[in-house]
């Protein structure tokens, strides 16, 4: 063997590898802070107001995608990062406010460099700014400062964190846009036309109803004249306008059994209204923030992610809507085994009618608002990024929404929360029609809903392993950063489809016919008050909800999609519906329910259930308006983030009031007074 080549040679190999475990372990840690920042804006209204006699003052905002360069030790921490956890932000993906004015100065003693084709970004994300922000300025400042900008931003960035960028140019502003945006705008004046029609509808009803009033005897003069509807259908109808008599109805107790027994359930309404607003407040972790690692830190730990996992909470409402439409038709014995199929289509296209008639003016008015007002209202260096999806699907998707169908085309929709309103009016179409079949066909009613048990567990248990979905709907800080859900399949297969909500309505319908059978009876509330069953109830709903807000997000991080998820997919919004919604609305139902059921009567919750329609439809709104205009990444810390919650609660409903004062209850009182006209004259007839 020959030595004199073998020691030299291990001698190269044990020099070589103490050089490499040297720089392996002088490799450069970096903090957090030391991180490029999610968002970097240039001042925005210098900018702007900056003019010269070549141009005005022109203000861009790019979204920037870090080049990868393994090379880095920046980059290969920055990806270790974002790949750890699912809970945290891209920071690769960097959104630059750019004075133009700037950018002109700095690259004036540098060549521009032109583009390469891997300087460029094509992507799902580029590709829907361009369908959204294609206003004749925007295609124009894309192609004439591109590349200045480009070489702009990674001069800098290349000095501070020697990375390279890619750039878009998603839109831009200059100081004469205000002249520009002037011009008429057709929509916009089909809306002040439609306000102007309501404040004069309004004034004219209100007065019509205070002469109605001067007519009285002089003792009942008084405001409890607005209190009681007037016997003739004409002046009913003239009054449903009048501010003071929707008033009174806005915030009059109620006077049926039914309603007396079921108040308690404004204390629900109200209370899941809450919670769906503190949720999305949660919207502001897709704005333009400071600190984003204060959302990274608050999603560190798997069991305070469970907060994070209240989209259950929604199925209350569907729970309370089937329970209210069965009484009404159980009471109303609208359909019975006799009656002719004539007349059972007749009577299920009134009611999907009227049903319409009570959405449409309000989700008409979000639309047109929306696609036309919003935009005004703010401007700021991040405010188009946020409203302006808004106004564009408004006007070329709003018809969706119109059509009770913007629940199945997600990403183009001008309002994404107003899915459940598609839903509702879906599930509402379906159970119509089953409650109406099973009335004319008592037989089939046993098969009907077990059928309907079984399809609202298999349905979602099917697409969820099938697809292979993660179980539950949690939102992550990349979910909603580029205005649009983005790799979050299980928000449009499972979440948002009406037939992956089937048993909420089906649940109220049967917690409404053991009402009307059993817990209104006095022998049967008579033994729930005698026994503390409540007070059983009441520990184990609340153990079975925790443990179902807290199981979704330890499934979603640690388990891999497989029958079990498939499994709690299926299976977690029954066992919701079951014993969070039906044990507590059954059991109070019969009066009972201790300091809880006391509580959930509160005078309070009456007005507060009866905006909840309202507050759902517009409080989104108010979240764009409440951060949009911030002209610098804004910082948010606890204090911060329970401010603007309680801030949007009291605007949503100031908001709300509004319209329920003069849009939905006058529009609802004539809807009443037609369907029961329609109903005398069917009953005439029959």
């Amino acid at each position: 063997m020959n030595y004199s080549v073998s020691v030299p040679l291990i001698s190269s190999l044990l020099l070589l590898i103490t050089i490499t475990a040297s720089v392996y372990g002088q490799q450069k840690s970096y903090s957090l802070h030391d991180f490029p920042p999610l968002y970097k804006f240039d001042d925005y209204d210098s900018c702007l107001a900056h003019k010269n006699h070549i141009s005005p003052g022109t203000y861009c905002m790019v979204y920037a995608e870090i080049k990868p360069n393994n090379s880095s030790d920046m980059w290969q921490q920055i990806m270790e990062h974002y790949g750890e956890y699912p809970f945290r932000y891209r920071r690769d993906h960097l959104f630059f406010g750019v004075c133009v004015e700037r950018c002109l100065k700095l690259i004036k003693t540098k060549e521009i460099n032109k583009l390469q084709e891997n300087d460029l970004i094509k992507n799902e994300i580029t590709d829907y700014f361009d369908k959204v922000h294609k206003r004749p300025l925007d295609e124009r400042f894309r192609k004439e400062y591109h590349d200045l900008i480009h070489n702009c931003l990674n001069a800098e960035f290349q000095q501070k964190y020697d990375l390279n960028l890619r750039t878009y140019i998603e839109y831009c502003e200059e100081s004469k846009d205000i002249k520009q945006e002037e011009t008429k705008d057709p929509l916009e004046s089909l809306f002040y036309k439609i306000l102007g029609v309501l404040i004069i509808l309004n004034i004219l009803s209100t007065m019509y109803d205070f002469c109605l009033k001067l007519q009285q005897p002089e003792e009942n003069q008084t405001n409890d004249f607005y209190k009681i509807n007037p016997q003739q259908m004409v002046s009913r109808l003239l009054t449903s306008f009048s501010v003071c008599r929707n008033y009174y109805r806005l915030i009059q107790p109620y006077f049926s059994d039914v309603g007396k027994d079921f108040k308690f359930l404004d204390g629900y309404r109200s209370i899941c209204m809450m919670f769906a607003l503190f949720g999305h407040t949660f919207f502001c972790e897709f704005q333009h923030i400071a600190n984003p690692q204060y959302f990274e830190k608050s999603s560190d730990d798997e069991n305070s992610l469970w907060f994070l996992n209240t989209t259950m909470i929604i199925e209350t409402y569907f729970v309370m809507s089937g329970l209210f439409l069965f009484i009404k038709f159980q009471q109303g014995r609208y359909v019975s085994p006799q009656t002719s199929w004539q007349k059972f289509f007749l009577i299920y296209i009134q009611f999907m009618v009227f049903r319409f008639i009570r959405f449409l003016p309000t989700v008409g008015l979000l639309i047109l608002f929306n696609a036309t007002i919003l935009t005004r209202l703010q401007n700021g260096p991040f405010w188009r990024h946020i409203t302006e999806p808004v106004r564009v699907f408004s006007r070329e998707k709003g018809w969706k929404n119109i059509l009770m169908i913007n629940n199945f085309s997600h990403k183009e929709s001008p309002s994404h929360h107003t899915w459940y309103i598609a839903a509702d009016w879906q599930l509402f179409a379906l159970y119509l029609f089953v409650i109406m079949i099973v009335a004319k066909y008592p037989k089939i009613k046993k098969y009907t809903y077990s059928s309907l048990v079984i399809l609202a567990f298999v349905i979602p248990f099917s697409i969820s392993y099938l697809l292979k979905l993660k179980p539950s709907f949690v939102i992550k800080p990349e979910s909603y950063r580029y205005s649009f859900f983005k790799d979050i399949d299980v928000y449009f297969k499972i979440y948002t489809p009406f037939y992956t909500n089937l048993f909420g309505y089906l649940f109220g319908i049967i917690c409404a016919e053991i009402y009307l059978k059993y817990t209104r009876t006095a022998e049967i509330r008579k033994i729930i008050h005698e026994k503390p069953i409540y007070i059983v109830a009441a520990h184990f709903v609340a153990i079975v909800a925790f443990l179902l807000f807290w199981l979704g997000p330890i499934l979603e991080i640690n388990a891999p999609s497989s029958i079990w998820s498939a499994l709690y997919t299926g299976l977690h919004r029954i066992l919701w519906i079951i014993f969070v919604c039906g044990i507590p609305l059954l059991l109070m139902s019969c009066n009972c329910g201790w300091i809880a059921y006391e509580f959930c009567c509160l005078p309070i919750f009456r007005f507060l259930a009866r905006l909840s329609f309202q507050v759902y439809i517009w409080h989104m709104t108010i979240v764009y308006l409440l951060n949009g205009y911030q002209r610098q990444p804004y910082y948010v810390n606890n204090f911060y983030f329970f401010t603007q919650f309680i801030v949007l609660y009291f605007f949503s409903n100031a908001v709300a009031f509004i319209m329920a004062l003069f849009v939905e209850y006058p529009i609802a009182q004539i809807a009443q007074v037609l369907q029961s006209k329609s109903n005398d004259k069917s009953d005439k007839k029959s």
